[in-house]
C-alpha cells in the first residue's frame, strides 16, 4: 500500500513545493530581480505574474517590481504562519541602514563617481523597499492576531498575556514610525539642498506619503488590543467566580439537586407572604360609580374655596398731545448786514448798472446802521462774510495783493461777491 503522504504518487504538491518549483522555473527572472528592479514585457509577463502571486516579487511602482528582501524568510511569510508571542520586526536597523546609504550616495555624488553613485542609488532604493516590506509585514501580523482574537492561545490567562505583550509591541512600533518620519523628513530636506531630486521623489512617494496610513492602522490595532485586554480581564474575573461556584457545588452533597413535592404548605414555607404598603391613586377619568363616590366624598372634606377678590378696573391711559414749540434762532447784527448785502447784489439795480460790491466798504457804509459795533475788526468781518456768502451759493473774489520777498502765503485786503451763482450751489 502506497504512503499518501509521499509526493509524486497522485498527490498535489504542497505550498512549499509549488513555491520552490516557481522559483526554479523562473530562476533567470529571480536573478535579474536580485540585481535591480524588473518590469513586464515579452516572455517575462507570465513569470512576473507567477512570482507576484507567490509574493516573490513586490510591485512598488507602476510596472516596477522588486524581489522580496528576505527570501530566506519568504516561506514562513507565504504560508502566513505566526506563532504566539512573535515579536514585530524592529525598524531601528533598517532606518540606520537607510541613513547610511543616503550619506554614501551624497559622498559619491560630490566625488563625481557616477558608477558608484548608481550602485549607491540602487542600494538606497533597496533600503526603502525593505522598510516598506517590514512595515507591511508587521501590520499583517497584527491584523492576523486581532482578526483571530489571538486564536493560537486557548486559555484566557494566556490570551491576556499575549494581549499585554502585543500592546507593548504596538507602542514600540508607533515610536519607531515616529522616528522613521523624523529621519525621512531630515533626508528629504537634505536631498533638496544637494539637488538629489530622485532621492526626494523616492522618499516622498514610498515613505512620507504612506506614513499617515501606517500610523492610522497602528492606532486602530492598538485600540482593538486595548479593548480586547479589558474584555478578557472581565471574562477572567467571571470565569474565576464561576470556577469557585463550580468547586463549591462539586463538594456539596446537594450538588445534584433534590425532589420536592410542591404542596400549598410547602409553597407557603418556601415563599412566605410579605405585605407591601400601597397607596390608592385616584383616576379622575374613571367612570366607575365607586371611584366617583370616593372622589365626591374626598371633595366634600376639602375646605370651602375662598372667593378671589375682584381687582379694580383698569382705566385706559390718557395720551396728552402737545405742540412742538419752534424756537427761532436769534438774529445778530453781522448776519443782518450780510443778508442785506445778498439782497443788494441780487436786486435789479445791480444788474443794470455798475455797483460797488466791496465787502469792506459795505461794512463801513452800513455797519453802524445795522448795529455792528466797533468790536468786530475788518479781518473778522471779511472772514465771516466770506464763509457765509460762499455757503449761500455765490462766488466771492478776493482782493489779493502781490507777495513780498520771503512771503509764502496770500494776503487779501478786501472781497466782493459776483452776481453769477457758484457751480456747486
Amino acid at each position: 500500500m502506497s504512503d499518501p503522504m509521499k509526493p509524486g504518487q497522485g498527490q498535489a504538491p504542497n505550498h512549499i513545493q509549488r513555491l520552490l518549483k516557481a522559483l526554479s522555473d523562473h530562476s533567470d527572472l529571480v536573478g535579474d530581480a536580485m540585481r535591480g528592479p524588473v518590469a513586464t514585457g515579452g516572455k517575462r509577463d507570465k513569470g512576473v505574474e507567477t512570482l507576484i502571486s507567490m509574493r516573490a516579487l513586490m510591485p512598488v511602482d507602476e510596472d516596477t517590481y522588486y524581489l522580496n528582501p528576505l527570501l530566506r524568510e519568504f516561506i514562513g511569510d507565504y504560508v502566513v504562519s505566526y506563532g504566539a508571542f512573535r515579536q514585530l520586526t524592529r525598524l531601528d536597523g533598517p532606518i540606520r541602514q537607510l541613513r547610511l546609504e543616503f550619506d554614501e550616495l551624497r559622498e559619491f555624488r560630490r566625488e563625481g563617481s557616477h558608477r558608484d553613485s548608481e550602485k549607491a542609488m540602487n542600494r538606497l532604493e533597496e533600503a526603502v523597499v525593505r522598510i516598506g516590506f517590514y512595515m507591511d509585514q508587521n501590520l499583517q501580523l497584527l491584523s492576523a492576531k486581532v482578526s483571530t482574537n489571538f486564536g493560537d492561545v486557548d486559555s484566557v490567562a494566556g490570551k491576556i498575556r499575549e494581549n499585554q505583550f502585543y500592546y507593548g509591541e504596538v507602542k514600540k512600533f508607533g515610536q519607531q514610525i515616529t522616528s522613521l518620519e523624523a529621519k525621512a523628513q531630515e533626508m528629504d530636506n537634505e536631498s533638496l539642498g544637494d539637488s538629489l531630486r530622485e532621492v526626494h521623489r523616492l522618499i516622498n512617494v514610498r515613505i512620507l506619503s504612506r506614513l499617515r496610513g501606517w500610523a492610522a492602522r497602528i492606532a486602530d490595532i492598538q485600540r482593538v488590543v486595548s479593548k480586547n485586554l479589558f474584555s478578557l480581564r472581565q471574562l477572567e474575573s467571571r470565569q474565576r467566580n464561576l470556577a469557585r461556584v463550580s468547586l463549591w457545588l462539586s463538594k456539596n452533597r446537594l450538588s445534584e439537586g433534590f425532589e420536592v413535592d410542591v404542596t400549598p404548605e410547602v409553597a407557603v414555607r418556601l415563599l412566605p407572604p410579605m405585605g407591601l404598603p400601597t397607596a390608592w391613586n385616584i383616576d379622575v377619568s374613571d367612570t366607575d360609580e365607586m371611584v366617583t363616590s370616593g372622589i365626591l366624598a374626598a371633595a366634600r372634606r376639602l375646605p370651602a374655596a375662598t372667593p378671589a377678590k375682584k381687582s379694580d378696573p383698569v382705566e385706559s391711559p390718557v395720551v396728552l398731545s402737545t405742540q412742538q414749540v419752534i424756537v427761532q434762532a436769534p438774529s445778530y447784527p453781522i448776519d443782518d448786514l450780510i443778508d442785506a448785502y445778498l439782497d443788494f447784489i441780487s436786486s435789479d439795480a445791480v444788474l443794470s448798472e455798475e455797483a460797488d460790491l466791496s465787502l469792506l466798504r459795505w461794512r463801513q457804509r452800513l455797519g453802524e446802521a445795522y448795529g455792528l459795533d466797533g468790536a468786530t475788526s475788518d479781518e473778522d468781518w471779511l472772514l465771516y462774510a466770506y464763509s457765509q456768502i460762499s455757503s449761500a451759493g455765490f462766488t466771492v473774489d478776493l482782493d489779493i495783493r502781490p507777495r513780498a520777498p520771503g512771503e509764502y502765503n496770500d494776503y487779501f485786503n478786501d472781497a466782493a461777491a459776483r452776481l453769477s451763482r457758484h457751480p456747486n450751489a
